[in-house]
């Protein structure tokens, strides 16, 4: 008499609540920190006259810790961001896949591509800490920007107003589970932001990062 030995299945695993560790902090904390960033930048804008790239350096010469300190912070915002908003369509794709993917697609991208902006504040920073003639690097910056250079800027503008956008669409088709002003505040944000670049109303940008860091928390804390 043989008996047959059936293998012991594996115990089942917990669903993944999120796609990313303390998930809730990177996409809220995140937003927060990009308002800051753009609130410092207003800031430097409203201390000096700026229409030039020379007219820039001067304005970092002349407030260097501010400058470094908010190139600081956007490299924090994009760490935090990156992971936070994949997080927020990782929630959303569950009834809204395409949209919500989509949105998470571009608006991740973009971030990642804001780093051009970091980069080019710490660059910028050191002409002004050479103590030598910016000539040659307004001259480079003004008028030979290359095709990848330019890719960069598309990718950051069209991700990062594009992306949260459809995020928002993405929240108003599943308003059962969230609340319609959220979804709305999300799909306004990139509205406000470039408006206020448009009109020259620096704080703008400052309250559309709040209003996505708003509608991130209404998704991240959305309990299921």
């Amino acid at each position: 008499m043989t008996t047959e030995t059936i293998p012991a299945s594996a115990p089942a695993r917990p669903p993944i609540r999120d796609a990313v560790p303390f998930a809730t902090f990177a996409a809220v904390g995140g937003s927060v920190v990009l308002a800051l960033v753009n609130g410092l930048a207003n800031w430097m804008l409203t201390q000096e006259t700026y229409e030039t790239t020379a007219d820039y350096l001067k304005i970092i010469d002349a407030h260097r810790t501010v400058a470094l300190v908010s190139d600081g912070l956007g490299l924090l915002a994009v760490i935090l961001l990156v992971p936070g908003i994949w997080a927020v369509a990782h929630r959303l794709r569950e009834r809204s896949p395409i949209i919500a993917g989509l949105g998470g697609w571009l608006a991740a991208s973009g971030y990642v591509a804001c780093m051009v902006l970091v980069i080019e504040g710490q660059i910028m920073m050191a002409v002004v800490d050479s103590g030598g003639d910016p000539a040659t690097y307004i001259d480079a910056a003004d008028n030979h920007t290359t095709s990848v250079q330019l890719l960069i800027y598309v990718v950051f503008g069209i991700g990062g107003l594009l992306g949260p956008l459809l995020l928002g669409v993405a929240m108003l088709r599943q308003r059962d589970r969230y609340p319609v002003w959220a979804g709305a505040a999300l799909i306004a944000s990139p509205v406000a932001r470039i408006g206020g670049l448009a009109l020259g109303l620096h704080m703008l940008p400052s309250v559309a990062s709040l209003m996505m860091g708003l509608a991130f928390a209404m998704v991240m804390l959305r309990r299921r």
